[in-house]
Parts: C-alpha cells; sequence; structure tokens
C-alpha cells in the first residue's frame, strides 16, 4: 500500500486559499498568495481616483461597505462608465461575480473614518446593474437611463432623488433589509418601478416631476411604513392583502384595498398606480402638496 506524504504548513495553507475561491463561485479570491506563504490584501486606491471599466452600454458595479454614499450620474460623452473616488479606502474586491467591477472600502483609521464617497458615470441611456451590500445613500443626479437595477442591499438604504432632470424607463431593487427611505422618487420619471422585498421600516416618497404614466408593483413589505403620495397627478394605490393597518384620512378609498389621491378622485388620469402584493404592519398614506 502507497502511503501519502504527510502536508507542510505552506501546502495546508496553499489548500484551504483554493477551497475559498471554490466555494465563492463565479469570483476570485480577494487576496493575494506571498511567497512565504501568507497573505497580502489588494492595495487601496487614492482619493481622486478614476477607474474606467471596459466599454458597453450594460455596467455591473458591485461595492461592500457601510456608511458609503454613491451617486449616480450620466454622460452622452462617454462609451463606458467610469468610477470616480472621493474618499481613501477603497479597494478592488474580485469576490465580485465575473464581468463586474468590485470595490470595497477596507479598515480605515480614526482620521479616515467618515462617509465614503464614490461617483459612477454611466453613459446616456444605458444600463447600470448596481450591487451594495452595506449601510448606503444612493444619489442620483440628473442619471438619463433606460435600466437602473439595484440588488444586494443587506443594510439600511436612502435613495435620493431631490435633483430634479433624471429620466430612467425602469428602476429595479431587488431587496432591502434594515430600512429603506426616498426622498422626490417622482424626479427619476419612471415608467415602472419594481420591488421585490423590504424588511424594516420605510419611507417611500413619490413626490416629484413625474411627467409620464408610472406603475409602481413593491411585492411585499414587512414593517412600519409611510408612503408618500403627490396632490397631483392622479394617484391610485392598492394592496393585494394586509396584515396590520392602514390609515389614509385625506384618501378617498375605493375599497378597503385600494384609495385614490383627490386628483384621482376628482376624476384625474392615474398617472401614478402604486400596488403592493403583501403588507405586513402598518402603513400610513400622506398626500404630499407639490
Amino acid at each position: 500500500m502507497i502511503q501519502s506524504a504527510p502536508m507542510t504548513g505552506r501546502k495546508r495553507v496553499l489548500i484551504a486559499v483554493l477551497v475559498v475561491s471554490l466555494v465563492l463561485v463565479g469570483s476570485a479570491v480577494v487576496t493575494l498568495v506571498t511567497r512565504n506563504g501568507g497573505l497580502r490584501a489588494a492595495p487601496a486606491f487614492a482619493n481622486g481616483t478614476i477607474l474606467e471599466l471596459p466599454g458597453g452600454s450594460a455596467s455591473r458595479i458591485s461595492i461592500v461597505g457601510d456608511n458609503l454614499e454613491v451617486v449616480v450620474g450620466t454622460s452622452p460623452a462617454v462609451t463606458s462608465a467610469s468610477i470616480v473616488l472621493g474618499s481613501e479606502g477603497f479597494r478592488r474586491d474580485f469576490r465580485a461575480k465575473i464581468g463586474t467591477y468590485g470595490l470595497r472600502v477596507g479598515s480605515v483609521s480614526a482620521v479616515q473614518a467618515g462617509v465614503k464617497r464614490l461617483t459612477v458615470v454611466v453613459p446616456e441611456n444605458g444600463t447600470l446593474m448596481l450591487t451594495i451590500v452595506g449601510e448606503a445613500r444612493l444619489v442620483l443626479d440628473q442619471a438619463r437611463l433606460a435600466e437602473l437595477y439595484l440588488s444586494g442591499v443587506s443594510s439600511a438604504l436612502e435613495l435620493d432623488a431631490s435633483k430634479s432632470g433624471s429620466i430612467i424607463d425602469l428602476v429595479h431593487i431587488e431587496n432591502v433589509t434594515g430600512g429603506f427611505s426616498t426622498t422626490r422618487l417622482g424626479n427619476l420619471d419612471m415608467a415602472d418601478l419594481v420591488i421585490g422585498n423590504i424588511t424594516g421600516s420605510y419611507d417611500l416618497d413619490f413626490s416629484g416631476s413625474l411627467s409620464r404614466h408610472c406603475d409602481v408593483l413593491l411585492h411585499t413589505v414587512v414593517g412600519n411604513g409611510t408612503v408618500r403620495i403627490p396632490s397631483t397627478p392622479g394617484a391610485q394605490l392598492s394592496i393585494g392583502s394586509v396584515l396590520g393597518k392602514v390609515l389614509s384620512s385625506k384618501f378617498v378609498a375605493e375599497s378597503s384595498k385600494s384609495f385614490l389621491n383627490a386628483s384621482a378622485a376628482g376624476g384625474a388620469d392615474r398617472q401614478l398606480v402604486v400596488h403592493i402584493d403583501s403588507a405586513i404592519g402598518q402603513i400610513q398614506l400622506v398626500e404630499v402638496q407639490q
């Protein structure tokens, strides 16, 4: 019988690294193996670094960290996306799926602590597939996109569309766990907004300069929340099933699960149509004066 030779300490390290890389399907190892068998982290980028992404109208970006501020804008003068780093501490994250440009915020000193900022510039009328893992604030600044896909959100997310001038045909958000707040979503001038699940408190503000018909579909919400509906244009909110209360003092109830703002109740076309498939918790409807 042939006996296998015992593994050395260095071989054990190499095998462990290979096992980790296989577990991360579609990913690469974040760190490098040094000559003595140790691991070395990828170097951090300097503040102001501009990262160019591969060309194409569809851009895939993954960002991992907490206390992030991500600004998304578009430009008709570019054919591929770029990322401008507004803070120190960002590193390449090779765990991202194949075809996705990954960034993460490494450990920072007390001097470098605070909000970590970056700006994403995407070709106009393109598609952005953005994965954010961690607490973040996402700012849409005159973003003119065909599609925006947001996924991987595992902590509180704030979506700020307070700046007017954006046009996005489809906004698709997979999941938000830990709280979700929005500001003036109407300024995105969306045709469709789809949200998979919200777990935790939420504040959905649909006020803003909505100029076309918009369908909003929210599959599941678990937690107490507020839905802010503008006084104009005509708007309807309906719920498939609800386990909890719907507070709607200034809205006209078509039924126990369907509500109209004053404009829609007065005969105006229903330009904003919001439907929630399933809700657990209290929903507060608030009318926002435009």
